[in-house]
């Protein structure tokens, strides 16, 4: 529910400014999901999640750019 909240507030609280960070380092090759998990204090499924759904939302929205 991170990505959801991020989306919605609009604000990053700490809990998700940790999970955001957690996933660009990951995504960015800078850490592995381990070492950003604990870097970052933050469940690894967490991260997981978020990223998948940042994904799953990238998807949909590149899908809707396209159909315009």
């Amino acid at each position: 529910m991170i990505f959801k909240e991020y989306m919605l507030n609009g604000t990053m609280n700490p809990d998700v400014q940790a999970v955001f960070k957690a996933a660009a380092d990951i995504s960015n090759g800078v850490f592995s999901l381990t070492e950003a998990a604990n870097f970052y204090k933050v469940h690894p499924a967490v991260v997981v999640r978020f990223i998948a759904e940042s994904a799953e939302y990238d998807m949909i929205f590149h899908k809707g750019e396209k159909e315009q």
